[in-house]
């Protein structure tokens, strides 16, 4: 018969075991390679607010998806007919709320992808610390899940409204008329995946608190 202090043990044992995707050795590395995508996004970010920021002969991204255009690309710079997906355009003097929306394009992203890595790195300190099927890692996962949602939607708001008043200054109106609009469900279909691994530790967290009421 096991006394308290043997079923205590084992139930301490069975909490601190790392599972097979939280090995240390992996968790460290990820929380290297986090450190290093932070420099970049930060790095990126602030190349990105500085090129904008003066509002003079700033490179705004027009998305210019099934618009046929001619380029010089043939042999001797002849032109060919091609679809291009999106072109930079330099514009000054933006007005305050378009100049607000083309910052957004720029750094939503970079934000979003910091916020994220920060998130990874937290709830890789909570494994390491052997805090797996917790409220804490639920969470983080489930927050997670909602900045790649967020940050797609408002990326893409911001960058098709500024492509659209760029498109009104500027190009033919044949030319904004048939401009369509990029769409990616990627974004969407990893949110959910996401949020369905946040489904899937909620559930292991409770197994977790029925197997320790049961010991």
């Amino acid at each position: 018969m096991l006394s308290t202090n043997d079923m205590d043990g084992a139930s301490e044992m069975s909490q601190q075991q790392s599972p097979w995707f939280a090995r240390p050795a992996d968790l460290w590395s990820v929380v290297i390679v986090g450190a290093v995508a932070v420099v970049w996004n930060l790095i990126v970010l602030t190349r990105g607010v500085a090129r904008l920021l003066p509002n003079r002969e700033v490179d705004v991204t027009v998305l210019l998806s099934g618009v046929e255009l001619d380029l010089p690309i043939g042999p001797g710079g002849t032109a060919v007919a091609a679809q291009v997906a999106s072109a930079d355009v330099p514009v000054s003097d933006l007005p305050v709320f378009v100049h607000a929306l083309a910052l957004g394009a720029v750094v939503v992203v970079p934000i979003a992808t910091i916020a994220i890595t920060l998130l990874v790195l937290a709830l890789c300190r909570n494994l390491i610390a052997g805090r797996f099927f917790s409220s804490t890692a639920t969470h983080i996962i489930t927050a997670i899940s909602l900045v790649i949602a967020g940050a797609w939607l408002l990326q893409l708001g911001c960058a098709v409204m500024t492509s659209n008043w760029a498109l009104a200054q500027m190009a033919d109106p044949a030319v904004a008329d048939a401009a369509g609009r990029p769409f990616s469900s990627t974004p969407i279909l990893v949110s959910m995946a996401v949020g369905a691994l946040a489904a899937v530790f909620k559930a292991g967290e409770r197994m977790q608190r029925d197997t320790e009421g049961l010991v």
